[in-house]
């Protein structure tokens, strides 16, 4: 079975769906391999077809949210960015919308930390290459600066996300350009 088999594609759809919604309503380490499978309607040994363990199936979505929004970031030229942050704040709001529940489980629930910080990892690795390829910035400094972005993009999502009522998404996207643009003018000229 190769990944474009549509049986593959299938079951690991399945899985993923019911990691999703068991993620929703159990602690990380209350998800069984036996309430996964029950959950997307196929048995133990064909989870281990695809996976060797709950965290493999996690790795696999943090991969994923890690490519959506490595994709987000390479829309946009990193000294349009600076000049109108907003731009893809409002990408990352929307797929953030899409998918808030779980987005907001494993990158803020503190069992799914290691998921978070792998994604934050990845993300600052692209957004420093990104400002690399736009500034004659030395690696540590686009490090340090994308490390700033990412880090002050989630925290604040995450502030914003759990206040009463509709997500203020003007004035999360206030409070990021702010500190942001405030932070890095001192490293990017």
């Amino acid at each position: 079975m190769t990944s474009t088999d549509k049986r593959v594609i299938r079951t690991r759809e399945a899985l993923g769906r019911a990691f999703e919604e068991l993620a929703l309503d159990h602690d990380y380490r209350d998800i069984t391999i036996t309430k996964l499978t029950k959950a997307a309607g196929i048995n133990r040994k064909t989870f281990y077809l695809h996976y060797n363990s709950i965290d493999d199936l996690v790795d696999t979505f943090a991969d994923v949210v890690t490519d959506q929004l490595t994709t987000i970031i390479h829309h946009h030229a990193i000294r349009d960015v600076l000049a109108h942050p907003g731009s893809l704040l409002d990408e990352f709001i929307v797929f953030s919308t899409k998918h808030s529940a779980i987005f907001n489980k494993v990158l803020f629930a503190d069992d799914y930390s290691a998921f978070a910080r792998r994604i934050e990892r990845s993300l600052t690795t692209v957004l420093a290459q990104a400002i690399q390829a736009s500034y004659t910035v030395k690696r540590p400094d686009a490090f340090i600066v994308a490390r700033f972005m990412i880090h002050n993009a989630l925290s604040l999502y995450g502030y914003f996300a759990e206040q009463p009522g509709p997500f203020d998404r003007d004035a999360y996207k206030s409070y990021v350009s702010r500190l942001n643009l405030s932070g890095i003018r001192s490293f990017l000229t």
